[in-house]
This record gives structure tokens, C-alpha cells and sequence, in this order.
């Protein structure tokens, strides 16, 4: 028996939402509030040009903050299907009716390799099960690479940040093929210059990028 197992058995589970003691991943009251969560418009100000329209659950904030990361940081990665299923509420109220396409943003090799995989590819992976359960035709499509030597931007300005994700990613293919609405999705958005910068790519190679959705805003400006 692993060392994580023998602790379970004498450590009560802690709620990754709050730290509050839980029986599952989450204690009722987080459970209730992301229940209630309205997915909605959101632009970061100020708002980069090129950048889609944005959908989030909700600010960067309290428990979804500490959700995500616990998945990012901490390597809990049974949150997997409660991400992926908000994910998947923040997709089906951004989107017409019809096939959808979601396009992870990809993160690097390094930060791939230091949380056991990309957590965005499991996030879109469970996001798209969740919907196709709902009888959406849905599929996901890998198509950006992220380039190595990137700069870590949480230490950027807004200015270095849109500078470092304009050289971020390349696209895989040189004619990627789609349907239905394309969504790129991410975790979180802040300056937005990542995902305008992304989007930008995909439209270089003929993808236009309809949507963003992502969990958490850190500014959710309507």
C-alpha cells in the first residue's frame, strides 16, 4: 500500500475548493456554488484585438481558484471530471446548436512533464465525453503545438505577455481540418493575449476561431 493510501485511511479528506474536511473532492457548499455558477460574457480590459468572444464560468476566485490549483499545481487529478463537466457547461451555453470543435491551448513540454501530462488536453477530453453524453457531436483537435523556451507569463506585463505569446505556438498541419464550431479553450484568462495570440495561428492556417471558453476570468467584465 502507497504512502497516500495509509494517510487516507487516518487523515480526513480536505475539499479542494475550500480545505474545508469533505468526503469527496468537494464539501456540499463548493459543490453548491459551482452548481449555481452562470457561465457568461467576459473581456479582459483592455481587451486585445483579434481576441474571440469569451465565455467563463466564473472569476478567478475562492474556490475555483483553489480548484484549479490544486489540478494545476498539486496534481489532483480527480478533479478531471469536475473541470471537465464545468468546462463542458461553459461550451454548451457559448455555442449555436450544432458539431463543435474544441482546440486546447496547449501547454509546454516542461509544464507538461511537471503535472504528469498537458491538463488542458484531460480537461477538453472529459469536457467533450460530457457533451457528446448530452448527444452533442463534438470533437477535439489538437491543433497547436506550444514552442519550447517560452517565458513563464505569470511574471509578465500585459505588454510582455502579448510580446512572449505572439512567438508561444505553432500549428500542427498545414491545413487543419474542422467542423462545426471552433472553440478554444483554455483554463483560465487574464490579459487575454494568449488566446488572441492563438487564435490568430489558427486563423493563419484557415481555422477561424468562432468561441473561447475557459473555467475562470480573472476579470469577469460583462
Amino acid at each position: 500500500m502507497l504512502l497516500a493510501d495509509l494517510l487516507d485511511l487516518v487523515l480526513p479528506a480536505t475539499c479542494a475548493g475550500c480545505d474545508e474536511p469533505a468526503t469527496g473532492v468537494l464539501c456540499a457548499p463548493c459543490r453548491e456554488a459551482l452548481a449555481a455558477a452562470l457561465p457568461g460574457r467576459t473581456r479582459p480590459v483592455p481587451e486585445p484585438p483579434g481576441l474571440p468572444p469569451v465565455f467563463a464560468l466564473a472569476a478567478y476566485a475562492g474556490s475555483v481558484r483553489r480548484m484549479l490549483i490544486q489540478y494545476k499545481e498539486r496534481n489532483r487529478h480527480e478533479l478531471t471530471p469536475v473541470l471537465g463537466g464545468l468546462l463542458a457547461r461553459v461550451v454548451a451555453a457559448s455555442v449555436p446548436p450544432g458539431p463543435i470543435t474544441l482546440v486546447p491551448v496547449p501547454a509546454t513540454s516542461a509544464a507538461a512533464r511537471r503535472r504528469f501530462g498537458d491538463h488542458i488536453d484531460r480537461l477538453a477530453a472529459d469536457a467533450a465525453s460530457t457533451l457528446r453524453r448530452r448527444g452533442v457531436e463534438v470533437d477535439v483537435a489538437g491543433l497547436l503545438r506550444a514552442l519550447p523556451k517560452r517565458e513563464d507569463s505569470v511574471e509578465l506585463s500585459a505588454a510582455g505577455r502579448a510580446a512572449t505569446a505572439r512567438e508561444a505556438f505553432a500549428v500542427r498541419g498545414r491545413r487543419p481540418a474542422v467542423r462545426g464550431t471552433v472553440v478554444l479553450v483554455d483554463d483560465i484568462i487574464t490579459t487575454g493575449s494568449t488566446l488572441a495570440a492563438s487564435a490568430a495561428r489558427l486563423a493563419a492556417a484557415g481555422v477561424r476561431v468562432d468561441r473561447i471558453a475557459v473555467l475562470a476570468a480573472t476579470q469577469r467584465a460583462v
